[in-house]
């Protein structure tokens, strides 16, 4: 199938979205970069753009920052009542509304070498659910072998343009996954739980084999951006530990998550 076409964007319209404090765009676009889906995200040297379904109708949009203190939102969207719905996504997602020099503040008062790089915020995902299956198909490997079992399975089930919904992971066969067995079946187990009990909370998931702490934790941090997830059972979070005695789940309450990220960042 053909990926989908990007709108011409010179005729498309755009706002700005403004936020208060350092944003580090690079290092956000960085992330973003490292795990990108093929043909729904596209991530440039000042923007990160992609396909997605809003209000069950497709849509396109585009962030850059052309201008301090502020992000561009050019979009594409089916109807008008999907603006202020798509820029309350985009600000939680990308962590707009958060007021991060009292952040960085408190980490640098538990441990000052602990921030290397100011305005790191929460790089969101755009659902809870894409960041279940990003976690359950990223459980004990590489970002790099996640994303490429993330790519093979929209590439398998849909056509290109959006990001597989529960129903299509449920009825479809797995089998084209290069991945323990047990791995697909949670993830099958994860698509018909979100079906039944679809407002379910994250912390729910843990009943369902295969879904554990850091799992439900992930999404937490990147599918519902919430502000104080310490991702202490993290490979990479407790090897950067090593090097910030002071630092540990009731000293970075209430902003766990920030910590989470320099941590990764060290």
């Amino acid at each position: 199938m053909a990926p989908p076409k990007i709108p011409n964007t010179s005729s498309l319209p755009s706002i700005e979205l403004d936020y208060q404090g350092p944003l580090d765009w690079p290092f956000m676009l960085a992330f973003y970069q490292k795990r990108a889906i093929e043909h729904i995200e596209v991530v440039e040297d000042n923007s990160y753009s992609r396909h997605a379904l809003l209000n069950d109708k497709p849509i396109w949009f585009r962030l850059s920052q052309n201008i301090p203190h502020s992000l561009t939102l050019e979009y594409d969207i089916h109807c008008d009542s999907q603006l202020q719905p798509l820029i309350a996504k985009l600000r939680r997602m990308f962590d707009l509304d958060t007021e991060i020099d009292a952040i960085e503040a408190h980490l640098r008062a538990i441990e000052p070498d602990l921030v290397k790089r100011t305005g790191i915020r929460i790089p969101g995902v755009w659902s809870p659910w894409e960041a279940g299956v990003r976690a359950v198909l990223g459980q004990q490997v590489s970002v790099t072998a996640a994303i490429t079992h993330l790519n093979h399975l929209t590439q398998q089930l849909t056509d290109f343009a959006h990001f597989p919904d529960p129903e299509l992971v449920a009825t479809h066969d797995l089998s084209f996954l290069r991945m323990p067995q047990r791995r697909k079946d949670s993830l099958k187990a994860l698509a018909n739980f979100i079906l039944e009990h679809p407002n379910s909370p994250p912390n729910d998931w843990l009943a369902i084999k295969g879904i554990g702490p850091w799992t439900v934790q992930y999404v937490q941090l990147r599918g519902l951006s919430q502000k104080d997830c310490f991702l202490s059972g993290d490979l990479v979070v407790k090897k950067g530990l090593a090097n910030f005695a002071r630092l540990n789940e009731n000293t970075a309450h209430p902003y766990g998550s920030y910590a989470t990220f320099h941590l990764w960042n060290q």
